[in-house]
């Protein structure tokens, strides 16, 4: 079967929405036979500037970047081992940087024809419509792709991925 995809990549971020997409991303190489990598980014950027602006001291600096790689780790074995459930192997990678340019090199080098993020929803509001709500790195992912990009926001994803 040819398919439009054969490599995708997966923006991780710790959110359950991220992990929402990568439960989607292991459903989809199980069909389709696709080659995937989870990408953490560990937002250095944004901590240099937390430093240069005195909002964080370096010591502080320093333990708040470990502690992020830890986590980061951790969110990358997590869905490394929801792949591995469902017999799907992947690549991981753990990343320093600006989120946005981090996700999109690692895309290219990766060469993927398909980017994954986790979708967001705010609160319903007072007419009872509920707003989609992207954070400036995922819109800088969307706008600036030179693969498509795929917002996950499945329903009940837990639920189909434990079926699948």
């Amino acid at each position: 079967m040819k398919t439009f995809f054969r490599k995708v990549l997966v923006a991780i971020n710790g959110r359950q929405s991220s992990i929402h997409a990568a439960m989607y991303a292991i459903m989809m190489a199980k069909a389709y036979s696709l080659e995937l990598k989870f990408v953490f980014v560990v937002d250095t950027a944004t901590i240099k500037y937390l430093t240069m602006n005195n909002l964080l001291i370096n010591s502080e600096k320093m333990d708040f970047e470990e502690k992020l790689e830890v986590d980061g780790q951790h969110y990358l074995d997590y869905v490394k081992m929801l792949a591995g459930s469902k017999g799907i192997k992947c690549h991981t990678e753990l990343r320093k940087g600006g989120i946005f340019t981090e996700i999109l090199n690692a895309a290219q080098e990766f060469n993927a024809d398909l980017i994954l993020l986790g979708g967001n929803e705010k609160d319903v509001n007072k007419k009872g419509v509920k707003k989609f709500v992207m954070t400036s790195d995922e819109n800088e992912v969307l706008s600036n792709s030179n693969c498509p990009v795929l917002i996950v926001q499945e329903p009940d994803i837990e639920k189909k991925f434990k079926s699948y």
